[in-house]
């Protein structure tokens, strides 16, 4: 995908929610105001997921990349993929390392990239961007690739009943959609990240 491709998100959105066009992240994503990656949910990851020195991660919807480099910290051989082309190229300028790649990648229209191919991925990370994608056919895809010790992460706001919509580059999963993300898998685990959900995710298909 590049910049000049049409928005590929109509068929993953909920009916009565419009896609989201790569023109507009690639504006939010010039706008310079990414979601910081705080110390609680860090510490909060590592106790619980358990990542090990070594392990190859992906990063999806990856934005400015602040996550990635979290996961390089802790020694790990990490690519982040996005949407927007303008993020990519910023979080490529933020930090070069030898163990970290980005990938421009409409997750939703493109084929999976080379290299990503069954059981060759230790975990699977997608912060504030699953509520845009084709769930149930991402988390199918992202459960696959993950190896048998494999983990999955999500990081989503919270849409409330009866709530304000929130903004296009906000957008959360309700309590009902959070609970059916655990279907097809052996372990769920969820807890609250300040205002957000996270939800690890372990053997799917078993």
């Amino acid at each position: 995908m590049n910049g000049n491709s049409p928005p590929a998100l109509a068929a993953s959105v909920p009916e009565g929610i419009r896609p989201v066009a790569v023109t507009e992240w690639d504006e939010w994503f010039r706008s310079g105001v990414p979601h910081k990656v705080s110390d609680y949910e860090s510490a909060q990851f590592y106790s619980r997921a358990h990542p090990k020195r070594g392990w190859r991660a992906v990063d999806i919807g990856c934005g400015h990349g602040q996550w990635t480099r979290q996961l390089v910290r802790w020694q790990m051989r990490v690519t982040g993929y996005d949407y927007s082309t303008v993020a990519v190229e910023q979080a490529r300028r933020t930090m070069s390392h030898a163990r970290l790649y980005y990938e421009v990648w409409d997750v939703t229209a493109d084929s999976i990239p080379v290299g990503i191919e069954p059981g060759s991925v230790d975990l699977v990370t997608c912060r504030l961007s699953l509520a845009y994608l084709d769930m149930a056919r991402f988390l199918g895809d992202a459960g696959r690739w993950l190896s048998p010790h494999g983990v999955f992460y999500a990081l989503t706001p919270v849409e409330r009943p009866g709530g304000e919509p929130s903004r296009w580059y906000h957008r959360g999963l309700t309590e009902e959609q959070i609970t059916a993300l655990g279907r097809g898998w052996s372990s769920r685990t969820t807890y609250t990240v300040g205002s957000y959900r996270a939800i690890l995710l372990r053997g799917y298909g078993r």
